[in-house]
């Protein structure tokens, strides 16, 4: 699928990457090669903290094979960087995808059930093609009610985040999954990034200049 084309190369292998990524004080990045602007910059309207986008989706092989990795970084972030995860709807079917992310986020069980969700689509091959499906199988494995699970799916408010998702997608210029984006200016070059450490690496740098330029990081 031309969508995951870019990422290929970047997630096939890398099970030896799967220590937390540090930045040594020596390293750094250039705009142009390691990394581009993106131009207009999404202003995320975060005064207080620096947000890190992962732009994703549950139907992804390759970003089930990201989140091994991601999380470790994500619980060692310092608290003036937040990551924030997109799913994307590139195809009309992946848009129950996102509003099961956002269905369990609003429940307040993403942390628990994100992963395994990954697992039952890519290692189980669970086929979840509705939110039927979707309810159904929250219900057997995390005693979620499946009504309840049902209206919240399909309340204005879940069509609200997943159409924000979608503004989101178009703004910061996502074409391909998974994407990691900085602050809503920095998109990596991963053909200059050849691991997911290096990867996840310059989005710590970057980060960590975005907060220091926002006096965060005192």
């Amino acid at each position: 699928m031309k969508n995951f084309a870019p990422l290929l190369f970047l997630l096939g292998g890398f099970a030896a990457f799967a220590q937390e990524p540090t930045v040594s004080a020596q390293q750094t990045y250039t705009e142009g090669v390691h990394y581009n602007l993106i131009e207009p910059a999404y202003e995320t309207s975060e005064a207080e903290q620096v947000i890190v986008y992962e732009f994703f989706s549950y139907k992804c092989p390759h970003c089930s094979s990201f989140q091994p990795h991601i999380k470790p970084w994500h619980n060692k972030l310092p608290q003036h960087i937040k990551l924030v995860r997109v799913p994307v709807v590139f195809q009309e079917s992946w848009k129950v995808f996102a509003k099961a992310y956002y269905t369990a986020e609003t429940m307040g069980i993403i942390e628990k059930t994100h992963q395994p969700f990954f697992n039952a689509i890519h290692k189980q091959l669970k086929r979840l093609n509705t939110i039927e499906d979707v309810a159904t199988w929250f219900a057997e494995n995390f005693q979620v009610d499946r009504e309840e699970f049902l209206s919240t799916a399909n309340s204005f408010m879940i069509d609200s985040k997943v159409r924000q998702s979608q503004n989101l997608t178009r703004k910061m210029q996502i074409s391909s999954t998974p994407t990691v984006i900085v602050n809503g200016k920095f998109k990596p070059n991963t053909k200059k990034l050849p691991t997911l450490a290096s990867l996840l690496d310059m989005s710590l740098y970057l980060a960590n200049q975005e907060a220091a330029r926002m006096g965060l990081n005192k």
